[in-house]
This record gives structure tokens, sequence and C-alpha cells, in this order.
């Protein structure tokens, strides 16, 4: 799905990309197939900027590259040219702030033809987008007031100006007062008590409860404030293909989507008021793999994103005029535990599996054949990746031990009874579900890796084979035990733990929508206001990682490995290929080709 405010996206199918979100700042995306970095956050003092997202060498990790883009000025390039992109899933949702747009698929989209306040540099670090921003300033740091001054030049495809009421409509959809608005996430929009008009209709003063450290990524985008009036439109005038090209801007606008071949096409927006876009048009087919890099080695699209097997490397590799790009990744792949499905209710019975799990062994055969170190890319961490400022492996006494899991489970009252293969208790067999995508690859050699290592300590998964198109319907409605997918996360991993790990909102007992294993952790709901006010780093750090015990402890979600990101595209493209960071903010009118 994808990464609106940052956020976090999960990636369920093979290449299928999303993220959970807050509008470009933080939070998740899914990505249907197969994710959290950390930006810039102002001090204690409002003065100055800490990006968390470089990685070292101090840490495992730290030595895969932060980007691998070639970049080129645009001055040097041609003008003229198609970028063609494979994705896995064009968007049912064109709303990146409503969960069934939270994307990655529709994060790339936006990138061309949505504002983008910041461009974010190598490390996460960012300035003003001076299409969009012409500057912040930080009037008060507690309670925190950014002062936004925006370009008067911006505007909307409807010709109206860009202007503090569009922030206003935002920020009053998605603060969590208005619960029929389906919001990705509250998180950072909750934070605001006020959205006022400055000197100008194009400045804006946002006004905070107290301090704020990631306030940049709820303000690293905006939506127009015609297209959230109401729920209804915010959930609904943006759903299916009749998208309205007025709640668009940027260098590019939408030409057409051809729904027979499933290719959206972009152009040059004659609304433009910055440079000039050097490509004469973009466009997105959908295409599962291994036909996205089928088409790539046939010369048929230029870019596929998320080659996650050593087939599709190789098969990318025929292409005369390609080039695989890698660099770090904010992917991370993982188990969800359907915290209210029948047996997975018993926390005892979740920690059981996770020690039963050998997350190794199905992270080297799910790397199989790359040029990866898949020990490199163990993940023990919800929030941090490795070689990350931060990151600790809080797996602790979660690690893979069968002894361990089976003690656990004669402990809690589950016992193999004579002659027999799986534990029951009661007469009740201890049967858990695993929702397998069907066709892909990851989701089901991870699903009878599991299925074995489960049985080895009596326990029975029954796969149940799940077409990707019902995949989002699945997590949404929480028809699943356990299922597979991988978190796409952004620049800002301490922003929006509640959207995927805690409560709709301070106080309640419902899940987040996006919290798809509807586990709500009462000790986390009591550190979740701290982390996401306290401006001093390390103890931010502390806090986060205290979190992420206590998300470890309840299984809400078991992680795997990172991924290592390699993408394909024609060797000539020049300012755009594998980032680890956040991805949107390149500047789409400066992507194009050496002569």
């Amino acid at each position: 799905m994808r990464k609106l405010l940052h956020a976090l996206a999960l990636l369920a199918f093979l290449s299928l990309v999303a993220a959970a979100c807050g509008s470009d700042g933080d939070g998740g995306d899914v990505q249907a197939a197969e994710s959290d970095a950390q930006g810039t956050e102002s001090d204690a003092q409002g003065t100055e900027s800490d990006a968390q997202g470089a990685e070292s060498d101090e840490n495992t990790g730290g030595e895969l590259p932060l980007s691998d883009l070639n970049p080129v000025p645009r001055g040097e390039l041609v003008q003229g040219g198609e970028l063609r992109f494979a994705v896995s899933l064009l968007p049912s949702n064109w709303n990146g702030l409503n969960v069934d747009g939270n994307t990655v698929p529709l994060d790339r989209i936006d990138g061309f033809v949505m504002p983008n306040n910041w461009i974010y540099a190598e490390d996460a670090s960012f300035e003003p987008d001076p299409d969009f921003v012409e500057s912040y300033e930080i009037t008060e740091p507690d309670p925190l007031v950014i002062t936004l001054t925006l370009n008067p030049n911006a505007v909307w495809n409807s010709g109206d100006v860009i202007d503090w009421e569009d922030y206003h409509a935002m920020w009053a959809a998605c603060n969590g007062e208005q619960e029929d608005f389906n919001c990705t996430s509250t998180d950072g929009f909750n934070q605001i008590t006020s959205i006022e008009q400055g000197d100008s209709p194009t400045q804006v003063i946002i006004t905070f409860q107290g301090p704020y450290p990631d306030w940049s990524a709820t303000l690293s985008t905006v939506y127009p404030a015609e297209g959230m009036v109401d729920a209804t439109t915010f959930n609904g005038a943006w759903a299916g293909t009749d998208f309205n090209p007025d709640w668009h801007t940027g260098p590019f606008a939408f030409d057409g989507l051809n729904q027979a071949e499933r290719i959206l096409t972009l152009v040059p927006n004659p609304n433009w008021w910055g440079e000039p876009p050097l490509l004469d048009s973009v466009s997105f087919e959908e295409l599962q793999n291994p036909a996205d890099v089928q088409a790539f080695a046939n010369g048929e699209v230029d870019v596929v994103e998320t080659m996650i097997d050593s087939n599709s490397l190789t098969l990318a590799q025929n292409r005369p005029d390609g080039e695989i790009r890698t660099a770090g990744s904010l992917q991370w792949r993982h188990f969800t535990f359907n915290s209210e499905n029948t047996l997975l209710q018993e926390q005892a019975v979740r920690q059981a599996i996770v020690k039963a799990t050998d997350r190794e062994a199905i992270a080297q055969s799910d790397l199989a054949g790359l040029p990866v170190d898949a020990e490199q890319l163990m993940l023990g961490n919800h929030f941090f990746m490795p070689g990350q400022q931060g990151y600790v492996d809080n797996a602790g006494d979660f690690a893979y031990d069968p002894e361990a899991a089976m003690a656990q489970l004669d402990e809690a009252g589950w016992v193999l009874p004579e002659g027999g293969k799986f534990r029951e208790k009661d007469g009740t067999p201890l049967v858990v579900e695993y929702a397998m995508l069907t066709g892909v690859p990851t989701s089901e050699n991870e699903g009878k890796l599991l299925q074995s290592n489960l049985a080895a300590v009596g326990i029975q998964l029954n796969l149940i084979p799940t077409p990707t198109d019902d995949f989002v319907s699945t997590l949404t409605g929480g028809t699943f035990g356990i299922v597979a997918f991988t978190w796409q996360g952004t620049n800002y991993p301490m922003r929006n733990v509640r959207q995927i790990y805690g409560a709709a909102s301070e106080g309640s007992t419902k899940p987040s929508d996006s919290n798809f294993a509807r586990l709500v952790i009462p000790a986390l709901e009591e550190l979740i206001p701290q982390i996401d006010t306290e401006t001093d780093i390390q103890t931010r750090i502390d806090l986060i990682n205290r979190a992420d015990s206590l998300i470890w402890e309840h299984v809400h979600t078991l992680p795997i490995y990172r991924r290592q990101s390699f993408t394909a595209v024609p060797e000539n493209l020049a300012n755009f290929g594998a980032s680890t960071f956040e991805l949107s903010s390149i500047q789409a009118e400066d992507i194009g080709y050496v002569e």
C-alpha cells in the first residue's frame, strides 16, 4: 500500500507495495506482497534537527548503500522520452490519507501528481521544496508552533491556490474527532490544536498541544479541502477509477486509465509552475511477478522495484541496456497474528509459535540466490532497521527454541495425546490457520516452512489459499489467523506507533484501523503519548525500544528479515533508482535520460 505522511506500508503479494500512513510523514505502507525509517526531528529547543535515518557501521547492516540514483544535473539531460513503471496493483482509492488508499503504488504515483513539501536528502534530513513551501519557521517550541509560508504560485489543477484552508481541512478530517472519516492514522493530526491563516491565505500557522518532534512528517504533504469536506467525500469520492484530476497537482497530470490493459498514463501538467518535466510521459502498468520482470527484460517497461528473488534478478539482467541499482531498504517481512482469531487469542500459544519458528531458515529460503547476506538482514526490532541509530535486537526470549515452545505449550495445558501428532486441550485440537496468498512465492514458501516448524512442536497449521485480489479485504476484515506480508517503512520510525500497534485513539480500547493484529496492549498505550512528544532523541529511542519489547512479549507481529532494495532501470536513466529512505520526494521533473 503506501506511505502517506511517511508512514508504514504493508506489501502483501509478490511485488505489491502498500503503506500505513499519515500523509507522507510516517506510519507504514502495506506492500501487499511482500518498513520504518527515521527522519528529521526538532530538538527540545526547536532550533535544529536530528536525522535518525542514516545508517552507520556501528550496527549490522551499515555497509548497505543509502542510495543508488545516478544523480545528474537536469541541464545535462535530454528533453523527452517516457518512463514506464510496473506496479503490482493500480490503486482502488486515490486518497492516500484513507486506509484503502494507503499503498505503495499510490505513493509512487503521488510523487508525480501530489504536493511534496520536503526534499529529503540521502540520510533522510530535509529542506523545503520551494515549489510548494518557500520557508518554515518554528516560532514556539512548547507548545510547538510551526509557520509555513507557501508558494503563492502553487495551485491545484482546478486553479485554486493551495492555502491554509487545505491544511485545516486535512487536519479536521484526520484528527480523530470525526470517526466516520476512514483515515489511515490520526497520529500527528491529533497533536494539533489549531490551524489558522497567517498574514495571508498562503501562510499557515499550525499550533500543537505540546512539543512534537515528528511535525515534519505530519506536514509533508497536503490534500485539497474540496476532497475533505465530509466523510462521504473523503471515503468514497476518491474511490474507483473516476479520480478527480482537479484534486491533484504537480509536474505531471493524469492523461488516462486504460482499464483493459491496466495502464495509467501521466503527461506534463500544463498548470505546473515549476521547472518543466524532462519526460514526455510516465506510465504505470499493473503487472504481477514474474510478468513485470519479463516485461522489463523485453523493453516493455522501464522500472521494476521490489525484486525479491534470484529468478527476477537474473531475468532483469537480460536486458542489454538495463542495470540493477541497489541500496538498503525499509521493507521488512513479517507474520501478523490475529489476536481475535480462535486459539490465537491465547498469548501463550502465540509466544510458543514464535519460539517454534525458525526465522533464519525462512529468510535463507526466501533470499536464496540473491547477492545478499541473509544473516545481516535478520530483524529483531519493529521500528529500527539494522545499522540505524537506535536499533536493538529485542527478540530476547523469543529466539528459535522448539524445546522452549513445547514446554510452554505443556504448561498452558496443550498436550500431545498418546500416539497423536497434534496437541489438544479439553478435547480441542490446537489448529491455527495461515492465509496463503496464491501465486505469491514468498507467502507460499513461508507458509509451508512455518507449517513444518509448528508441526514439530505439535501445532497444526492449515494453509488457506487466499487470492491476491482478496488480500486487503482479508487483512482489514480480520478473516485470517496468521498472514505474512511486508511493511514498507518511512523516514520516521518513531512516529505512528499507534497506527500499527495501538488503539484507535488515546483512551480507546478499539484497535486502530491499521492494527491488523487487533491487539491493544495497555502498557504500550501508556508509552505512546510519551513517545509522540519526547524531544530528547536518546530518551525517545529508549522509549521506543521499551515499546518494541512489549510488542515482542505480546506477540503482535513477528519480524523475519529486512529486505535489500533491487531496482531494475535503463542504464541511462538519471535521478531515479534505489534508495533506503523516502523516494517520493525525488524531484519528478528532474528525472530524465542521459543522451
